[in-house]
């Protein structure tokens, strides 16, 4: 029995590492497939997904997690199958919902990417127009960042990138919507603004940063932002990408006029009447005195 039971833990134990081998060799060749497929795909193939799986004897949810996170496997979803299915639906709601976090946010700053943005706006957009409301988009740009990557390097770069993302984050309404749309650009929803409204909130946000001081390895800087801001009102047929381009003409005319500055375009999106059913005067006055 002894034997026996030596024998059973050495078969398991070379169980265990053989399957780790397998995988860790299966996992550097699955890469460098998908890296090579990725470059040839074509576009609009890009949104389609795929689930593979695989059994690997001998390891436990624990040791997953934590080579999950030494070698940057979080996209892997892992189910523990001595477990019960409540536990692995649990565990399955779970990661997709840290996994749809994931890719609805931006990895540095934590604030929604540009193609979540761009939903968040859409259906902000149907808000409007069924409530004759308003709503502002401010567009956001950090002046000379260029030269603070050239000249404290991209670490200090990042660090300003995050800086001005966690102040969007604290010093915007609950129901706003802050997301970095670029390498330095950033995009700012604000429902139910109105331009002065929009244009004080900015301002604010863009002296708060002129004065914050922003701790680099090397030394501590300041930096400056121009942004410009772009209102709708209105049941108005506006979409999002017209609105970008309206936020964007104003930005340029805040980095033309000197940078560290708001700029609100004077193109204001108003409510747009179907004049082919209005009355006009002419059959204003024939309906209440019954001549023209």
């Amino acid at each position: 029995m002894i034997s026996c039971f030596i024998y059973m833990q050495k078969r398991l134990h070379n169980i265990r590492t053989e399957g780790l081998e397998n995988l860790t060799a299966e996992l550097d060749q699955l890469r460098q497939l998908i890296v090579s497929h990725a470059q040839s795909a074509p576009i609009d193939m890009a949104d389609q997904q795929l689930a593979l799986t695989r059994l690997v004897p001998g390891l436990t949810m624990e040791s997953w997690n934590k080579l999950s996170e030494r070698f940057g496997l979080s996209d892997w979803l892992a189910l523990d199958l001595d477990n019960s299915t409540y536990f692995n639906l649990a565990n399955l709601q779970k990661i997709i919902e840290d996994l749809t976090h994931k890719s609805e946010r931006d990895p540095l700053t934590g604030l929604y990417n540009k193609q979540a943005f761009e939903h968040k706006l859409s259906m902000e957009l149907q808000r409007v127009e069924r409530s004759n409301g308003q709503l502002s988009l401010a567009i956001i740009d950090l002046d000379d960042f260029k030269n603070v990557n050239d000249t404290y390097g991209h670490a200090c770069g990042d660090e300003v990138i995050r800086t001005l993302a966690d102040m969007l984050d604290a010093s915007t309404r609950g129901y706003d919507h802050a997301a970095r749309v670029g390498g330095e650009e950033f995009a700012l929803l604000l429902p139910g603004a109105g331009p002065l409204r929009a244009k004080a909130l900015m301002d604010r946000l863009c002296s708060m940063f002129a004065d914050t001081l922003i701790k680099c390895s090397e030394a501590a800087i300041q930096c400056t932002f121009s942004a410009g801001v772009a209102s709708l009102k209105g049941r108005s047929k506006a979409t999002g990408k017209e609105l970008f381009e309206v936020a964007d003409k104003a930005l340029y005319q805040a980095k033309n006029a000197g940078k560290n500055r708001v700029r609100v375009t004077r193109q204001l999106v108003e409510f747009e009447y179907d004049r082919s059913t209005m009355v006009h005067s002419n059959e204003k006055q024939f309906l209440f005195s019954g001549s023209k």
